[in-house]
């Protein structure tokens, strides 16, 4: 999958609005979400039954990542080179973590205001102190998608 593609999913994966869905069996939830986290793998299919992809990153321009500010905030850093040039694409808005629920809302520039979009809201399946694990749920004509990602404290 080429660099264009992995970013693409990455993205659409932050930013899908998708159905959310509780697990009562997981109560390692309760670590504190701020922090920067680097994505390591993203999967998607079937719920469990997704096919999982190593993240890779331009090494030699960064890692990429998410971050969430104690203020409420998100930011993700996307670090891409073309022709020998490293540059950054930047996404943020602000988020909401109740219990097992993470809900995300980007900040969209029109020509002369900030707007947020509708909440993209994920199931948080493991947050300690250094993995975060979260699915969004897309559901099709013909069946539900999930979309997995699990991120590294850094």
């Amino acid at each position: 999958m080429n660099k264009t593609s992995i970013l693409f999913l990455f993205i659409m994966t932050l930013i899908i609005t998708a159905t959310s869905c509780s697990n009562d069996s997981n109560n390692e939830n309760n670590a504190s979400i701020v922090g920067k986290w680097e994505i390591l793998q993203y999967g998607i299919g079937p719920i469990d039954h997704e096919i999982f992809t190593d993240r890779v990153n331009v090494t030699e321009c960064g890692k990429d990542y998410i971050e969430f500010l104690s203020d409420g905030t998100y930011k993700v850093i996307l670090f891409s080179k073309h022709k020998e040039e490293c540059y950054t694409i930047e996404d943020n808005g602000k988020y909401i973590k109740n219990e097992s629920t993470l809900s995300l809302i980007k900040y969209i520039q029109d020509s002369e205001h900030i707007i947020e979009s509708e909440p993209t809201d994920s199931e948080i399946i493991m947050l300690n102190e250094s993995t975060l694990k979260f699915r969004f749920l897309t559901k099709t004509e013909k069946e539900t998608v999930s979309q997995i990602s699990i991120f590294k404290k850094i």
